[in-house]
């Protein structure tokens, strides 16, 4: 039986090309850990113009209100994970990611939490809801234009997130729904729920409400106001209906 001839020469030169090259890899991690940070950038995803933080807050809040200087400090006493948790503390922050490049920069990443909706209460402060299901307080700072969502049914909701919360995750769906439709974001303007959980909606140009009833069917109630939108106002005038039911199936009550 013959054995395969092993080029002894050729296997001990790829060991040491081996341990060459991992070497360099460990002089220049090691080298890394001595580096200084030289400047710290702040970038901000605000798709929409949402203005909820800007640079001098996010500052604050990866300085732990200027507490823990960043600046000068060598890259193995900088804990990214820690500075990332620290952001993400803050409620208007969706997602964040801190990185340092070998220039002596760390760079913090983040996104901003996107409002689809707004809850009013009386007598208590409102809150957003995000395209996430976040729900967030409200700012001084940025007023987005957003549906409007009033009634008892959310009267308790504070904080938490819609989308894995059982009680509000079909609710939810329909906020999502009417926010990702261009006809129907543009149409709608208030969704008001009830304790029993039963739905109206007030649309933005005629006087009419509309029944919607529970949360179920969603499509095929949209489909059948659609119709009512496209082939009946413009027959019978945009006004000449005070309300409309669509809870029941294949059927629309106007009065």
């Amino acid at each position: 039986m013959k054995f395969p001839k092993i080029n002894i020469r050729n296997e001990i030169k790829l060991f040491v090309l081996f341990i060459l090259a991992f070497s360099a890899i460990a002089f220049v991690d090691r080298k890394q850990d001595f580096k200084k940070i030289r400047e710290l950038n702040i970038l901000i995803h605000d798709e929409g113009n949402n203005y909820f933080l800007d640079q001098e807050e996010v500052h604050k809040l990866v300085t732990a209100d200027d507490s823990d200087f960043i600046i000068g400090r060598e890259y193995a006493d900088v804990d990214l994970k820690a500075i990332e948790g620290r952001v993400r503390q803050n409620e208007y922050v969706s997602t964040t990611q801190a990185f340092k490049d070998l220039s002596g920069n760390l760079t913090i990443e983040i996104s901003l939490c996107k409002p689809i909706a707004r809850i009013i209460r009386s007598g208590k402060p409102d809150s957003y809801i995000c395209e996430s299901g976040k729900v967030i307080p409200t700012s001084e700072k940025y007023t987005p234009r957003v549906l409007l969502i009033s009634g008892d049914y959310l009267d308790a909701v504070k904080s938490g997130n819609l989308q894995a919360d059982s009680a509000y995750h079909s609710f939810f769906g329909l906020v999502k729904f009417i926010n990702g439709d261009p006809f129907w974001k543009a149409q709608i303007s208030q969704v008001n729920v009830d304790r029993r959980g039963d739905v109206i909606l007030y649309p933005q140009v005629t006087k009419q409400y509309i029944e919607f009833g529970k949360v179920e069917n969603v499509g095929e109630k949209f489909l059948k106001l659609k119709y009512f939108y496209k082939k009946i106002l413009p027959h019978k005038g945009w006004n000449h209906y005070a309300r409309v039911n669509l809870e029941y199936e294949h059927q629309i009550i106007c009065e």
